[in-house]
């Protein structure tokens, strides 16, 4: 695996070879008539589909909308899978349930990004035993967590094992826990590596197309209902970022907006996030000291979706439902190394 200044190094070369765009996506006047730039789609419909619903508190999403990390207390974690390997997404999975979130379904997966690539907090090489042995720890005790929470209903129903409890909500990735008076800081392996997804780059681009989603708010929750056929969580894709959106959510991170270059003639609308402590977080400051307006890049994302559209949807909504807005959220983790 390569080391973060190697990571960095290649991160830093990539923005600068990105930022010289072809012809066909040079910076210029922003909106869909921008000359030399792809005109934006709105999501298409996945007609064919049956819906999934699952419900968030309104509180739920009101803070998640503040900051791009979140924390929970009195989560109890309930169990793991292994440490996956890295053609299968390369984390360790905690499942478990909080007082702090209100949903259905309720339960809740914590996932640690690169557990198959990077060493356990506090250890100098990668060991697999190292990260089942801080499992069985926590396993059957209640934390403090903290990280981004991934919306996205790929898991609703149907296993609801120890490991993987029926939901819709991660911490994902999770940034850090608190137990008793250990802290463990997972920030430092939140970088894109050597994995490259599991998402084809067909279904990716189907995903940001196809996917609409409706809120209804009924009294303090949020009934959320999302069609978009196949889904899946880590792709790479090819984005364009709007350098001027870049801002901080006051806490570390950043949000901005971009598009997914659909075809040279066609790109998709979507909110785009970055981790405090990432290596890509650490890159925004230079990015947006950038001549270009727009800058490309072929990055890992994982698709998520963006709490404060769904939380606008609901502020609309009285008792009926309301489309939202832009429902895509990519967590970004950048270049990968491969």
């Amino acid at each position: 695996m390569k080391s973060e200044h190697q990571r960095n190094v290649m991160l830093g070369l990539a923005l600068t070879a990105a930022s010289v765009l072809p012809a066909v996506l040079s910076p210029g006047t922003s909106g869909p008539s921008a000359p030399g730039r792809p005109p934006t789609t709105t999501a298409k419909s996945a007609k064919a589909s049956t819906p999934k619903e699952f419900s968030i508190s309104i509180k739920n999403l009101q803070d998640w909308a503040n900051t791009v990390v979140v924390t929970l207390n009195s989560v109890h974690v309930e169990g793991h899978s292994k440490v996956h390997t890295i053609d299968n997404d390369c984390e360790i999975h905690l499942g478990a349930h909080s007082t702090d979130f209100q949903g259905d379904p309720d339960g809740l997966v914590l996932e640690p990004m690169n557990a198959c690539e990077a060493p356990f907090p506090g250890k100098s090489e990668q060991n697999n035993a190292d990260w089942i042995a801080f499992s069985n720890q926590v396993t059957g005790t209640t934390v403090t967590v903290s990280g981004v929470p991934r919306i996205w209903p790929e898991h609703l129903d149907g296993g609801n094992e120890a490991s993987n409890p029926n939901h819709a909500v991660e911490l994902h990735p999770l940034a850090s826990m608190k137990t008793g008076a250990k802290n463990f800081d997972f920030t430092p392996n939140i970088f894109a590596g050597d994995y490259t997804g599991g998402v084809s780059e067909a279904t990716a681009l189907r995903i940001v197309q196809q996917t609409s989603v409706s809120v209804t708010r009924l009294g303090d929750s949020a009934e959320i209902s999302f069609r978009a056929g196949q889904i899946g969580n880590f792709t790479v894709v090819d984005l364009v970022i709007d350098k001027t959106t870049i801002t901080s959510d006051g806490a570390g991170s950043f949000r901005m907006d971009g598009d997914v270059i659909i075809d040279d003639s066609t790109t998709a609308p979507v909110t785009i996030v970055t981790v405090s402590g990432s290596p890509i977080n650490d890159q925004m400051a230079k990015i947006k000291k950038k001549k270009s307006k727009n800058i490309n890049m072929h990055a890992l994302v994982l698709f998520s979706l963006n709490p404060g559209a769904l939380l606008d949807a609901a502020n609309k909504s009285q008792g009926s439902s309301v489309a939202v807005e832009k429902p895509i959220q990519l967590i970004l983790y950048g270049v990968p190394d491969v």
